[in-house]
């Protein structure tokens, strides 16, 4: 019997949701689309996969036996796709985009891909979530790292593969440069640094959610720089504050104070487009990035 294995996938991300809506928006299908596949699974199966009830989903007896050997079949599959990329030689490229190289994720993606993938040469590029997407569908990016909220297209695949906590940079002689946490309700009058709308929107959105949680608006400077190092130059020029991922480097005469309890840690999605470009090796080799 020949099963296609993008049922198979479908299946797994079913099983593991134990939801129909949220296993759709995963795989960036409608309900009804998820549905109809699994029950065409099911009908090429001869057996009923999952127990549907006004009480929610569960796997049947079937459903529990046909999982291991799904997830085993998918996993042969995407190792043996891997292992062929890797062997395809030095001349093999990736195109990559990973928003700014000083970074601490995008220089662990990169270290990560020189180091369990040395045949691939890296195209690296920095050109932010707008330019990433237009790139990816038009099949001239092959990976992309962005933020988790920044807006996927479809057509367009992603994987959450990391979580950092956030913190603000400080003039060092800012009265909160002491302070073991900061409360963001704490830089209510401050003037704040954000990037260029249109080259990290979901950031700056992410850090707007945060203020209009603690109950205010940031003042933004009205500056927009080209990196962290050109703004954090502002921040030691004591010009502003910079809220930003704790692990960003910074220089000297710039504190960096976590935030406190309450913000959530922001998240960093790999992209790219389901395709016959598809980098399987890429995908392999950043899976536990974490």
């Amino acid at each position: 019997m020949d099963v296609d294995l993008r049922l198979v996938r479908y299946f797994l991300v079913m099983a593991e949701e134990l939801h129909f809506t949220a296993a759709a928006r995963r795989l960036y299908v409608s309900q009804p689309a998820l549905s109809n596949q699994i029950r065409r699974l099911e009908a090429q199966l001869g057996a009923q996969l999952f127990e549907r009830s006004p009480r929610g989903v569960s796997l049947t007896a079937a459903g529990d036996a046909f999982l291991p050997h799904a997830r085993g079949a998918l996993a042969a599959i995407r190792s043996g796709v891997a292992d062929a990329t890797a062997a395809a030689g030095r001349d093999q490229v990736l195109r990559i985009d990973v928003l700014q190289t000083d970074l601490a994720t995008p220089r662990a993606v990169l270290a990560r891909l020189r180091d369990r993938l040395p045949s691939l040469r890296l195209e690296v590029s920095s050109r932010g979530t707008r330019d990433q997407e237009r790139r990816l569908l038009s099949g001239e990016l092959d990976l992309a790292l962005c933020g988790s909220t920044a807006h996927c297209p479809e057509g367009v695949a992603q994987r959450l593969i990391r979580r950092e906590a956030l913190g603000v940079a400080l003039p060092a002689d800012h009265p909160l440069a002491s302070a073991e946490a900061v409360a963001v309700r704490e830089l209510t009058g401050e003037t704040h640094y954000l990037p260029r709308d249109d080259f990290a929107p979901e950031w700056n959105e992410f850090v707007l959610a945060c203020c209009r949680t603690a109950g205010f608006t940031p003042r933004r400077h009205p500056a927009s720089t080209d990196g962290t190092s050109s703004a954090l130059e502002l921040v030691r020029a004591g010009e502003c504050v910079a809220v930003g991922l704790l692990s960003t480097p910074h220089p000297a005469g710039v504190v960096v104070r976590p935030l406190a309890a309450g913000v959530p840690p922001y998240g960093w999605s790999l992209r790219w487009r389901d395709s016959a470009r598809t980098p399987a090796a890429a995908l392999a080799a950043l899976r536990n990035l974490e």
